[in-house]
């Protein structure tokens, strides 16, 4: 049976739930959106597939280099975040027959992930959501698939994937799973309670959004709310704090993926420093994908890429981010932070934690002291 005694000991991949014969495990949100297994006694028989599916906190044993490559796709590239390489995966994966999983903005502008299978069904699984997607059913669903003998590609953040690959082990050779380098995911009820406040403040409701505005170049990073009179803004009160790591998921301060030790076949991720690694290869603001093949499977799909994209291969030490050496450290005002969301919501703790904070203003002159005396 599952028990946890720490929040940081779920990611929340809902495999539990989906592995268990008697449907004696159900996910429930906590106060911050956070899904965690929650088990009926009455229905449990002790079987421990739950405790065995559990992908988390083991540490993924993929042998061999892993392969590091600069990918950019010309024509995706003016409605991408980096260089268009998710986009182009997913393309590609449902042209060959697979059934493909990511995360996609719902018509309430919750991220959950969905299940497509033709080309022009892709688009909302397209672009960066900086939020937890919830899973609710959705290992149970690839499970289904596989079982039904079909190809499957699952991309997700790492432990995500890993919670896939554990349910479905039997099948990996018909399963491609495709991790992103995670940062760590915020909190599902900020994110709503976001939405809320600046519905309220426009007076009218946000019809969409955009994590991260592929139109204002690779290197900016802002949400852009469209309203549903026409009108949209473009701001970084959401991104601020997320990139403060104030309302990141306990587990992900823990996280045994944030290394190269991947549980996926395929890495993506934004190609940070390539103008320095590749000078003059993607010089034009206009984005770059970091391509790992893991495994000789994720190889050998990508490599059909050729005709398509421009690609290089790239020294991973010149590219390396931090979430493939280590987790994301917690702000030390995560906790303060979520109670005083909790007690007097998102306004409060924007005006308390924001770029006009006195806490944040501390931190940046703390900061600029180490930078200045090198400690």
């Amino acid at each position: 049976m599952i028990k946890l005694s720490r929040r940081e000991d779920c990611c929340g991949c809902c495999a539990c739930a989906a592995v268990c014969p008697h449907d004696a495990i159900r996910m429930e949100a906590d106060a911050m959106g956070f899904r965690y297994p929650v088990v009926d006694a009455s229905l449990c028989v002790e079987c421990g597939l739950c405790e065995h599916v559990c992908a988390f906190r083991k540490v993924p044993e993929q042998g061999g280099e892993v392969e590091a490559e600069a990918i950019r796709f010309p024509e995706f590239l003016d409605g991408s975040q980096s260089g268009g390489l998710s986009f182009a995966l997913m393309r590609k994966a449902v042209q060959e027959g697979y059934a493909v999983y990511g995360a996609a903005l719902d018509r309430d502008l919750a991220v959950r992930h969905r299940r497509v299978e033709k080309p022009e069904e892709l688009e909302p699984l397209r672009l960066s959501k900086y939020v937890q997607s919830d899973m609710e059913g959705i290992p149970a669903a690839v499970l289904q698939d596989l079982k039904a003998g079909r190809k499957v590609l699952f991309t997700g953040t790492p432990c995500q994937c890993a919670g896939v690959g554990s349910l479905c082990a039997a099948f990996r050779d018909r399963l491609l799973l495709a991790d992103i380098v995670c940062h760590g995911v915020p909190a599902p009820a900020v994110w709503k309670a976001y939405l809320k406040e600046e519905a309220a403040g426009q007076g009218q409701a946000v019809a969409g959004a955009l994590f991260r505005d592929p139109s204002l170049g690779w290197h900016e990073h802002k949400e852009r709310l469209n309203f549903s009179d026409g009108s949209s803004k473009v701001q970084d009160h959401y991104t601020f704090l997320f990139y403060r790591h104030l309302m990141l998921r306990p587990s992900c301060t823990a996280c045994p993926f944030a290394s190269l030790q991947r549980p996926s076949d395929i890495t993506m991720a934004d190609c940070w420093g390539v103008e320095k690694a590749l000078p003059g290869f993607a010089d034009d603001n206009r984005g770059c994908s970091l391509l790992l093949a893991v495994t000789p499977r994720g190889k050998a799909f990508t490599e059909s890429f050729q005709d398509s994209c421009e690609r290089r291969p790239v020294e991973l030490s010149r590219v390396l981010q931090r979430n493939m050496i280590r987790p994301t450290r917690a702000s030390r005002y995560a906790k303060s932070f979520e109670n005083a969301y909790l007690r007097k919501g998102f306004g409060h703790v924007y005006r308390h934690y924001g770029p006009a904070s006195l806490n944040y203003r501390l931190d940046q002159w703390v900061w600029s002291l180490k930078k200045r005396f090198g400690k």
